[in-house]
């Protein structure tokens, strides 16, 4: 009788084990999906200066809630979980830009210069750990 009782406490603590791991995995992916929603409704889409304005102010207010260290010139470094990086083509220039110079120089002279051009995300990129948006890769069009 005590066979049975210890193995009925074994497939129940297996059961119970399985649905926490399930349901854990599921609310990271919901997770995942919610904080990647406004990258990947831009993905592909062009968008205009002051929209991707937008997208960098946002971007940087991630890593910095999510504490992303800086480098010594400002620029944040890529971790394993939950940091974004942006980089930027300009038709004008060989160069491709990091936001964070972007905003070094102030945000508010790319909006003057750039709030009328478009641009297009054409590349993204997500962490093996956290399915998080890692990288993007805008180009202005």
């Amino acid at each position: 009788m005590k066979k049975y009782i210890i193995l009925a406490i074994i497939v129940i603590v297996a059961v119970c084990s399985i649905s926490y791991v399930y349901a854990n995995y599921r609310i990271n992916n919901i997770q995942a999906g919610d904080n990647n929603k406004i990258y990947t409704d831009i993905y592909n889409k062009e968008i205009t200066g002051n929209e991707f304005a937008s997208i960098i102010n946002k971007s940087i207010d991630k890593n910095e809630q999510n504490k992303v260290q800086k480098d010594d010139k400002g620029f944040y470094f890529e971790n394993d979980t939950n940091s974004i990086i942006i980089e930027v083509k300009f038709k004008d220039s060989e160069n491709i830009f990091r936001t964070e110079s972007i905003t070094n120089n102030g945000i508010e002279n790319f909006i003057k210069l750039y709030a009328n051009f478009k641009f297009k995300c054409t590349k993204i990129e997500y962490h093996n750990k956290t399915n998080y948006v890692s990288y993007l890769y805008f180009e202005e069009i």
